[in-house]
């Protein structure tokens, strides 16, 4: 397509540019705010970096990365609105220095990632998967496909945000014990959890979920040391960022039993169509385990959530505005 919008423009308007499908009426919004919308839900890295320097609001999705070459080129770039929770393909720091504000909403789709991953939870220690699997082929399997409840079990939450709060919440009603360790919260024990440090939740956890952002402190967090450190073999779930779990160290931690089974909602490389060989090759490692449930990252991608996390984003900007006016970066 076309990187120049110049043929489209009104002189005078503010122009935001949408790299995401949206719904009809979150356009309609921004257009009542008297913004000029431009619409390109497939738009390309290449193109974004030809045209940016045309718009003063950017709707992003995961797939665009504004790194420090793209901000750059964004001279008149004011505000970035990143519908859903991940913020790991914006530079903030950069962002933050440049002026620019960025706005995110991580609330939003916090109940759909709750009960996803309680979903891949009761399915692990249910066989849930396995045994539908069984019974396509003609098997009726019961011994070899017994369950485990969760009740009396402690769970392991680390991270204590949106997700981690909405998790804490629904599993309560599973008469678990949940421990929860953030890295950057104190007092925040609740009726739903207690406050834990990670050598406590390691000591004591049969179930660990993640509940972070992919950052520096979290790349890999789950190896083999975090492993091996962990008391008694336990569940994973990670419904947050691939990249959070090394998947070498992973695939080794199931086939010793250290890990009982892992219910993914993300990999490190979710573009399977493009995997080279080693990437091909640690996936079916990973499914041979026979231990695992993996889902394409639709925890947050309810029909619900995916209303929630545009309009959420946008009421905040809408809220920015009327509080603090606005005024274009030329």
């Amino acid at each position: 397509m076309s990187t120049s919008f110049n043929y489209f423009s009104e002189p005078g308007k503010d122009k935001i540019l949408v790299t995401d499908y949206v719904p009809e009426r979150f356009i309609e919004i921004f257009e009542q705010m008297h913004l000029e919308v431009f619409y390109y839900p497939e738009l390309s890295m290449e193109a974004l970096e030809d045209s940016i320097e045309q718009f003063n609001i950017l709707v992003i999705n995961s797939n665009i990365y504004l790194d420090k070459k793209i901000i750059d080129k964004g001279t008149r770039l004011k505000y970035v609105l990143r519908p859903g929770s991940g913020l790991d393909n914006v530079d903030q720091k950069y962002c933050e220095k440049k002026g620019i504000i960025v706005f995110n909403s991580p609330e939003a789709n916090a109940n759909a990632v709750a009960e996803h991953s309680i979903g891949l939870l009761l399915g692990l220690i249910n066989y849930i998967p396995r045994s539908f699997e069984q019974v396509k082929k003609g098997l009726w399997i019961r011994e070899e496909n017994k369950g485990s409840e969760l009740a009396g079990k402690t769970v392991g939450l680390i991270g204590y945000g949106n997700n981690g709060m909405a998790m804490a919440k629904k599993l309560k009603g599973f008469d678990v014990n949940i421990l929860a360790y953030d890295k950057y919260k104190t007092g925040f024990g609740d009726d739903y959890v207690t406050e834990s440090t990670l050598k406590k939740l390691k000591h004591n956890a049969d179930i660990i979920s993640l509940h972070v952002p992919l950052g520096k402190d979290t790349k890999y967090f789950i190896n083999q040391d975090f492993i091996n450190s962990v008391r008694k073999p336990f569940y994973l779930i990670n419904s947050s960022r691939g990249k959070i779990v090394n998947i070498l160290d992973l695939i080794k931690g199931l086939n010793d039993n250290k890990i009982l089974g892992a219910g993914l909602d993300v990999l490190e490389n979710e573009k399977l169509k493009e995997y080279s060989l080693e990437d091909s090759n640690l996936l079916k490692a990973l499914i041979e385990t026979q231990k695992v449930i993996i889902t394409p990252h639709i925890a947050g991608w309810t029909i619900e959530a995916r209303q929630n996390i545009f309009y959420k984003v946008q009421e905040k900007f809408k809220k920015y505005i009327q509080e603090h006016g606005y005024e274009r970066k030329d």
